[in-house]
């Protein structure tokens, strides 16, 4: 019946009546969004508008391009990459730290100490093995052998094992003295003089009381040497 009444000129009774008076708004052609998330799967240039607004919101850094100077033969894209000037972590607690804890700070002065006085030691063996003849003259190869290994040896083992003791002490000390007097303002370059100066009357405190004053001025002096050192290498 639809079709007939088509063809009649009736209009079907069911059909809503749209007034004349009234206009049907014309669909608005939808824009391009703006929103910074909608360019993130682009390939835009780094010429654009979009990069360059972004480039002033963004943390300053060294510009990187992987491409330089192979666009041409490769075919590719010129993009160009903003590399941070210092190092990134994953966690905040990470870039909060300023030195190591108490166990790597034990690690790195015991060990430190301990191959730095093997090395003395070694170097010390070489010398008197060099310098100093021996009463009997030895002309086989086997026993001068013989001869530098045991001198090398008996100055390595005293100094190192002298060093590592010291560093064991050192880093011990100073942990304790920063951990305890930093919250009451103390510098960290005094806690390292303090924590020189324990260490070295610590390890001659058998000898005596007098001994261990002047160790400790001895290690005053190492532990300013550190502290000195630590501003060009600040991992020391």
């Amino acid at each position: 019946m639809g079709l007939l009444d088509r063809l009649s000129g009736r209009k079907a009774r069911d059909e809503p009546q749209v007034p004349e008076s009234v206009a049907v708004p014309e669909p608005v052609p939808s824009l391009p969004s703006t929103s910074p998330h909608s360019h993130a799967l682009r390939d835009v240039s780094p010429n654009s508008t979009l990069l360059a607004s972004a480039a002033l919101s963004a943390p300053q850094g060294r510009l990187y391009n992987p491409y330089e100077g192979l666009a041409a033969q490769v075919g590719t894209t010129k993009h160009v990459f903003r590399l941070p000037d210092g190092p990134e972590f994953v966690f905040e607690e990470e870039a909060s730290v300023r030195r190591r804890d108490w166990t790597q700070h034990l690690q790195f002065y015991c060990g430190g100490g301990y191959l730095a006085g093997g090395v003395v030691g070694v170097a010390t063996g070489l010398y008197k093995f060099a310098f100093d003849k021996p009463e009997i003259v030895t002309d086989t190869l086997k026993l001068k052998t013989n001869r530098l290994l045991n001198t090398a040896g008996s100055f390595a083992r005293p100094f190192s094992n002298s060093c590592g003791i010291l560093g064991l002490y050192f880093s011990g000390f100073e942990s304790l003295f920063v951990y305890q007097l930093e919250p009451y303002g103390l510098p960290d370059n005094v806690s390292t003089l303090l924590a020189g100066f324990a260490s070295g009357a610590l390890f001659r405190l058998p000898r005596g009381p007098r001994q261990a004053m002047v160790a400790g001025v001895v290690g005053v002096v190492g532990a300013g040497g550190i502290t000195a050192l630590r501003k060009l290498f600040p991992t020391l």
